[in-house]
This record gives structure tokens, C-alpha cells and sequence, in this order.
């Protein structure tokens, strides 16, 4: 009996893909149906077969992320620098095709660089499932870590990653020639290292108050800082400008912190001072004519002279007035005073404030609205007429105080002077000593009358003509008229 024995063997097709680094491809091994005739009795011959082609079907390709391309390399500070990271790279493995069984590969994770070569470190073992070639590709990520270690580094460089150990069987094994990736590194010069801001304060400020909650104060405080630049804008100031500073001295505290957490602080100090005197109102420009209130005089009284002090824009409103004489001093009949005057005001900070001073001239005198000599004299042309050697009664209305009572203790101060008009050097006037003829009477003042009353006994060797006659209260007059004096 005749039989064929038909042997058909598959081959593996061999290939591979990568992204970042060339691809390889092994070229497929084709067996042909192997076909053997055994007849019957014969021993049958050995079957010639050809040697099996090896075809993986299962294909491995590998890529790097962003950061390891030629295009765009990692950068990598050497260990001079004030800091030098690692870096890292992730690096996918995609696998399609069939795969029988199950397959691993290894791969270095830890990649050193000493100045002049790569070396890895640190394998971590890849697992490929079995799969069929219908199956969607399987991915696998590997994070590699980049280190400098060398002091340095300039220019650029690069190595490739390599699958080792690689574990597979056939059929269907796993190919891992499309596994290699090519990681480019670029070594950056070492960065300027980060200084914390620098704030620039103004001096010590000064502010003038303009009002008892001190004064509005304006400032600038800038910043800048060799990494971030110009950092003005988040100074932080307490209190802040613009503010209303009270009076007295108050500490501004600022602060700006950079982009990596380091901070400069300062302060400065805002004085609001008040410096400012009080301002008059009321002060009288010319002479204040005052009326006795009583023979000893009249009261000074500033506040009823109408005069006023101020503090500019009220900053420290408590106003005291000092004058000289002080006020509520008696000014006596017939006095002409320079009264002078200045305005504190109740200032803290730094000290109260006194104004410069005013003044201005105060006259006591009496009300002598009415009156005027009584008969025998008269107060108009013609005047009377008077022997002389004969007594002339000298008799007059008293003057009148503030309150308009009668003024009728005068008598002792009231003084009489003469002057004949045609010889001016012919006078007489009462003093102490009293130059007047013997027969004179002192002043008195009549109740009964209600008028004061002088008897002037002329002399007999007093010249002819028309005398002046004028009695007077501590200088003032208060009346006047003529006579005429015959022989």
C-alpha cells in the first residue's frame, strides 16, 4: 500500500518598526509543501527537508516623549550648578502582529552621564502578552531618568536605549529589532542663582496735618528682583499709601515675596505733625475806646471785644488765649494801654503751637455826652463876663460810667486849668499845691444839685482878657468853655 506523507510548514515573518530610530526587517523565509513517497516494504527514506525559517510575526516599536528628539533635546545641568535635576523621559513600546507566547524584554531606566560617556542602570523587565495578529497593538511605558553627574557639560549628545534579555519562542516570536530609541540631551549652562527682591523704601516722611484725624500721605515702594524683574506691583505695605496717618509717628511695614518663595521686607516711619498756629479773628485795627465801668475803670474783656483764635482746619481746635495785661484786668480812667496778645493751640505732636502776637491800644475814658459848665459860664458866644478879684462858681453835670449811672466820686481827681487866650503863657491850673487865689473852693459834688461845683476866686493881679476854662478827670475833659475877666 502507497501513501504520501504531505508536510506543510509555516514560516515566521521577521520585522520591526521604530519611530525615533531606524527600522529593521528581516526578509521572510518561505517553505514550500515538503512532499515524501513511502512504498510499502521499502524502508521509507529520510524526508528532505529544508531548514525552517525563523518569522516573528509579533513586531516591536519604540518611541520617546517630547524632550528626547534630536529637535528637541533634554536639557541637563552638570553639578556645578546651584541646582541640577534629573530629568526623565517616558519611552512607549508598541507591539502588533501575532504572538504565540508570552515574550519580556529589559530595559535600563537610569541613565548617568560622566563627562564622556552614558551608562544604565536600573533595568525594569517589559512584559508582552501572547496575541493574535487581529488584536489591537499592545503598549508598554517606560520612564528612563537622565542625570548629569559630570561638573558640567556643554554642547550636546546622545545614546541609544537597547532591549536586552530579551525572552521569546517560537512560532510567532517576538521581534525586538525595532526596540532601539535614541535619546538626545542638551547640557545647559548653569542658571543664575535666585536671589530673593530687593525693595526700595522711601526716607522717613513728614506730613503737615490738615485735619484732627491727622493727614492723607502718598508714597512709592518698589521692587525688583534678577529672575522675576520688576515686582512694584505686589508690594504689600501696611498701613497703605493713600492712607490717612494720624497724628503722631507711625511705622510703615512692606513686603514683596518672588516667584520662588523668597521675600524682602522693610519699614519706614510717616510723622504727621500739626505746626501750624492758631489765626486771629476780630483783633481791632485801630484803638478800642473803652467806658469806665466804676471809678477804678474797666474790665479788659477780650471775648467781648470780639476776639477770636482759631485752629487751621480745627487739628488741634483746643485754642487758649494770652494776652498782656491779662484778660479781665481793670484798666483805670484815662489810661491808654497796648494790649498784646498771643493764640496756643493744644497740639501733641510735636508741641503746641503759639501764634505770633497781636495788639492793639485800649483808652478808658467816660461818657461826657451832656456835659457842659452850667451858669454862671456859658457854653457859647457871648461867654460871661467877670471882674476880676470876683469868685466864679464852676458847675457841671457829672459824667456817666458804662452802665450810664452818674459818675459822682470824681471829685477828688477833677482838675481846673486856666489859660488866658491872649497870653498863653498866663495859666492857672489846680494841683496839690493849688496856684489858685486864696478863697477857692475844692470840688464837690452837690447831691441836692446833682452837679459837681467849683468856686474859682480870681486874683487881682490876673491879666484882663478871655481865659480858657477846662476841668478834666485823669486827663479827660469834661467841659470847656470862656470867660471874660475885667478889671
Amino acid at each position: 500500500m502507497d501513501w504520501k506523507l504531505v508536510v506543510q510548514r509555516l514560516g515566521l515573518l521577521v520585522g520591526a518598526v521604530g519611530i525615533l530610530v531606524a527600522c529593521n526587517s528581516q526578509p521572510a523565509l518561505e517553505a514550500g509543501p515538503t512532499e515524501l513517497v513511502v512504498t510499502e516494504g521499502i524502508p521509507a527514506p529520510a524526508p528532505a527537508l529544508r531548514a525552517p525559517g525563523v518569522r516573528p510575526l509579533s513586531d516591536l516599536a519604540a518611541s520617546a516623549s517630547l524632550g528626547g528628539s534630536s529637535t528637541t533635546p533634554v536639557s541637563l545641568n552638570g553639578q556645578n550648578c546651584t541646582t541640577f535635576p534629573d530629568e526623565t523621559v517616558t519611552i512607549t513600546y508598541t507591539i502588533t502582529g501575532r504572538q504565540a507566547n508570552p515574550a519580556s524584554f529589559q530595559v535600563n531606566t537610569v541613565w548617568t552621564y560622566n563627562g564622556t560617556a552614558w551608562a544604565g542602570s536600573a533595568p525594569v523587565t517589559v512584559h508582552v502578552p501572547a496575541r493574535a495578529a487581529t488584536d489591537s497593538p499592545t503598549t508598554r511605558a517606560v520612564t528612563v531618568t537622565l542625570r548629569n553627574t559630570s561638573g558640567g557639560g556643554t554642547g550636546t549628545s546622545s545614546f541609544t536605549i537597547v532591549p536586552f534579555n530579551v525572552s521569546t519562542s517560537a512560532p510567532a516570536a517576538l521581534n525586538t529589532s525595532g526596540g532601539n530609541v535614541t535619546i538626545h540631551v542638551a547640557f545647559s549652562a548653569c542658571a543664575a542663582p535666585n536671589t530673593p527682591p530687593s525693595l526700595t523704601l522711601p526716607a522717613d516722611i513728614t506730613a503737615e496735618a490738615t485735619s484732627s484725624a491727622g493727614a492723607v500721605v502718598n508714597y512709592v515702594v518698589t521692587a525688583t528682583d534678577q529672575q522675576d524683574g520688576d515686582l512694584s506691583s505686589v508690594v504689600s505695605c501696611t498701613p497703605a499709601s493713600g492712607s490717612t496717618f494720624p497724628l503722631g509717628q507711625t511705622t510703615v511695614n512692606c513686603s514683596v515675596t518672588d516667584s520662588s518663595g523668597l521675600s524682602a521686607s522693610g519699614s519706614f516711619k510717616v510723622n504727621v505733625q500739626d505746626t501750624t498756629p492758631p489765626v486771629f479773628s476780630g483783633v481791632p485795627t485801630g484803638q478800642v475806646n473803652l467806658i469806665a465801668a466804676n471809678i477804678h475803670g474797666a474790665v479788659l474783656d477780650i471775648a467781648g471785644l470780639g476776639i477770636t483764635a482759631t485752629d487751621v482746619n480745627n487739628v488741634s481746635p483746643l485754642v487758649s488765649i494770652q494776652c498782656t495785661p491779662a484778660d479781665g484786668s481793670t484798666l483805670a480812667i484815662g489810661s491808654l494801654t497796648t494790649v498784646s496778645c498771643t493764640a496756643t493751640d493744644s497740639s501733641a505732636y510735636p508741641s503746641p503751637n503759639t501764634s505770633a502776637p497781636v495788639s492793639f491800644n485800649v483808652f478808658v475814658g467816660l461818657n461826657t455826652s451832656g456835659v457842659g459848665f452850667l451858669p454862671p459860664l456859658r457854653e457859647v458866644a457871648p461867654y460871661s463876663a467877670h471882674k476880676r478879684g470876683s469868685t466864679i462858681p464852676h458847675k457841671f453835670y457829672p459824667p456817666r460810667y458804662a452802665d450810664g449811672t452818674p459818675a459822682t466820686d470824681l471829685a477828688a481827681g477833677l482838675r481846673l486849668k486856666l489859660v488866658n487866650t491872649g497870653a498863653a503863657t498866663e495859666t492857672y491850673e489846680q494841683t496839690t499845691s493849688d496856684d489858685f487865689s486864696a478863697g477857692s473852693t475844692a470840688w464837690r459834688y452837690d447831691p441836692d444839685s446833682g452837679h459837681y461845683i467849683f468856686n474859682l476866686k480870681t486874683g487881682s493881679s490876673w491879666g484882663t482878657g478871655q481865659y480858657k476854662t477846662t476841668v478834666s478827670y485823669a486827663g479827660i475833659p469834661l467841659a470847656e468853655t470862656y470867660f471874660e475877666l475885667r478889671r
